[in-house]
């Protein structure tokens, strides 16, 4: 074990001891997990009991999101009987494309109509890469991107690389994006302003080989690089010397996983390391590790962080509802996925055993909140004023924020402090007092109030369901699937997740292209690609304006529009695409390089599965079968004494009296 490994082994291990709590989880569960039908939760998610034994495939992609499915090799006889059965659904799919009517292909009516929509949007690029237009035009050059790749057009390549250039045209000579008119003396690295037109340069580059592309990402990630933390992350935003914004976020030396700000950096440095093997890029990554464990706000046996922190780890707000308390959303978008990234960089297992406390956190939250159901449920019922907020309803088990301690939890959003769901002690208030309303009723009042048809609290009631409760909870299964796949099988099991390959052997693209036709020829899939084509009120994609539909795929996968059956949806446009690619693919019109793009690696949201039709489409802009063969380290001896010394002081910062 190397020397940061040891040290931030030994950090965390002493920090576990003088917190009278060991992370070791002894009892591991066996069997499937329980659902209560009648209250509509399952039982017990923690780590012992995680399981996909007799779930369906709806229940494991709301649970633990896609799967990675790796071929095996065939025997001679495995083999001719796989050739065989390809045959036989090819001649299914040929008949099922004719069952609507015996003139019309089905696969023929979605291609003609997703290319006529493509044509005309070719002639429709936004003529610059600002304000609005700035994401349109992203949009557009991963949709003309991914449609060159499956229809070997060079009218979409061509358009593709139209949008890189104008976004191009607007990078700066420093190497970042204008944010609004702060120019070239401000950077805003959070919300994707310099992060997100790395990767279409990117693309282009794979797709053109034109180098300008390459050197336009490099000076990205090289001014993205120069505002690194020593601790390993980064700011909302950076100044240079004379910029100067009235912009929220915090800045220069701070750490922010709001809106990404270090994930996405990250995940840059990551892909640039694998592109030129320069050490640069990874040089001080190996600090977040012991930086993220000191910056744990949580006491006891409890884990959580905040959204901002001082480079020192202190935690502080950008806007005034980004307060100074563990933030669920930090969890479930940012920290878990972090944890995961170094522990399948470094094999240290101090960073699973880290996330496994903070899952453990969310797990007795979301117990404890299962108590209230009938309470939720009237609040529901009598408060929720329109019919477009019910998807914003409390979900039990991700407030906005928590008490460090885990004894209340709450929203915040425009209430500028946490509004407890419970009731309140006077420990709590001696504790958390500036953090909290104490004259607000708890879930239990709000109840009786709501089933008395009384006025909500002061505060607009919508946000009192927990504003991001809905999106945590998709993001919540990637920190679950790397548990389950934990406890299956240790770092090889969660690597072997993320890992694929970059070209499939005969055999594999053999049993892809069977799948593919399986798929093809499920009525579900075939209806919801086929059946409604452009009917009012669908989104098929002749219904959309622009290549809005390409930033729903994360969100349409994880929420109820991916499990419809009939109607109108907000992923026909996904289906569509889909079916298109399968189809290809299962006929060998998608060849055995182009259907295998590489592992998951950095992935940014919801895991997608490996066949699907975008897929982790940045990482796949360079492929790589394991994306974690870094060589991480940290630039600094670690003192964990002194460690434990700073991390008192700061929990006496920010929470004392």
């Amino acid at each position: 074990m190397t020397t940061h490994k040891r040290c931030f082994s030994f950090f965390l291990l002493c920090s576990v001891l003088l917190l009278g709590f060991s992370t070791v989880d002894r009892t591991l569960a066996g069997g499937p997990l329980v659902f209560d039908k009648k209250i509509g939760h399952y039982i017990d998610l923690s780590y012992g009991a995680l399981s996909e034994e007799g779930l369906s495939w709806k229940e494991r992609v709301t649970l633990f999101g896609g799967e990675t499915i790796h071929y095996p090799d065939l025997t001679n006889e495995q083999r001719a009987a796989k050739e065989a059965e390809l045959a036989e659904m090819l001649r299914r799919i040929g008949i099922a494309d004719r069952m609507v009517h015996p003139n019309f292909n089905d696969t023929e009516r979605v291609e003609t109509a997703v290319r006529s929509w493509l044509d005309a949007q070719t002639k429709q690029v936004p003529q610059a890469y600002i304000a609005g237009d700035a994401q349109k035009l992203r949009h557009a050059a991963l949709g003309f991107f991914r449609a060159f790749e499956i229809f070997h057009d060079k009218k979409y390549l061509a358009a593709g690389l139209t949008c890189a250039d104008r976004m191009l045209k607007a990078q700066l000579p420093r190497g970042h994006w204008a944010y609004g008119n702060q120019g070239n003396g401000m950077m805003r690295i959070q919300d994707g302003f310099v992060t997100r037109p790395f990767w279409i340069m990117l693309y282009a580059h794979k797709l053109s080989g034109d180098q300008k592309y390459f050197e336009s990402a490099r000076r990205a990630a090289d001014v993205l690089l120069s505002a690194q933390s020593s601790g390993g992350g980064w700011p909302d935003q950076w100044l240079f010397p004379g910029g100067s914004t009235p912009s929220t976020g915090v800045r220069n030396g701070a750490i922010s996983f709001n809106d990404s700000a270090t994930n996405a950096t990250f995940r840059i440095m990551v892909m640039m390391y694998h592109l030129t093997k320069d050490k640069k890029y990874i040089a001080k990554l190996g600090n977040l590790g012991p930086w993220i464990a000191k910056a744990n706000l949580g006491k006891g046996n409890v884990a959580g962080w905040s959204q901002q922190y001082h480079g020192d780890s202190r935690p502080t707000r950008a806007r005034a509802y980004e307060i100074e308390l563990p933030y669920t959303r930090v969890t479930a978008w940012h920290v878990g996925p972090l944890l995961t990234w170094l522990y399948l960089m470094d094999g240290d297992e101090a960073h699973i055993e880290l996330l496994k406390r903070a899952y453990a956190t969310h797990e007795y939250i979301r117990k404890q909140d299962l108590q209230y159901l009938a309470d939720w449920k009237a609040i529901g019922a009598v408060w929720t004023d329109s019919p477009s907020y019910p998807g914003l309803q409390y979900r039990p088990g991700l407030p906005d924020a928590y008490l460090p301690d885990a004894s209340n939890w709450g929203c915040v959003q425009i209430a500028h402090k946490m509004i407890p769901f419970l009731p309140i002690t006077a420990e709590q208030i001696k504790q958390y007092g500036g953090y909290m309303h104490q004259d607000q009723p708890n879930v239990p009042e709000m109840g009786k109030l709501a089933r008395a048809y009384q006025a909500p609290p002061r505060w607009n009631n919508i946000y009192l369901y927990s504003h991001t409760s809905s999106k945590v909870a998709n993001a919540m299964l990637k920190v679950r699937r790397v548990l389950l796949e934990h406890k299956r099988g240790g770092r090889e099991a969660v690597l072997n997740y993320y890992s694929h390959p970059t070209k499939y052997t005969p055999d594999q693209y053999l049993q892809a292209r069977i799948e593919a036709a399986q798929r093809v020829l499920d009525y579900r899939n075939r209806s919801l690609a086929v059946e409604r084509g452009d009917q009012p009120g669908s989104s098929s994609i002749g219904a959309w304006r622009d290549f809005g539909w390409v930033s729903r795929k994360y969100k349409w996968y994880v929420r109820d529009s991916a499990f419809k059956t009939a109607g109108p949806g907000s992923g026909t446009v996904w289906y569509q695409w889909q079916f298109l690619y399968d189809s290809k693919l299962a006929l060998g019109k998608v060849d055995a390089a182009a259907a295998a793009r590489g592992g998951r690696g950095l992935e940014m949201y919801s895991n997608l599965d490996s066949w699907d039709v975008l897929g982790e489409w940045g990482m796949a802009c360079h492929e790589q079968e394991n994306y974690f063969d870094v060589p991480i380290n940290r630039e600094e001896t670690c003192k964990p004494a002194g460690s434990l010394s700073d991390r008192g002081r700061v929990e006496s910062d920010a929470y004392g009296e």
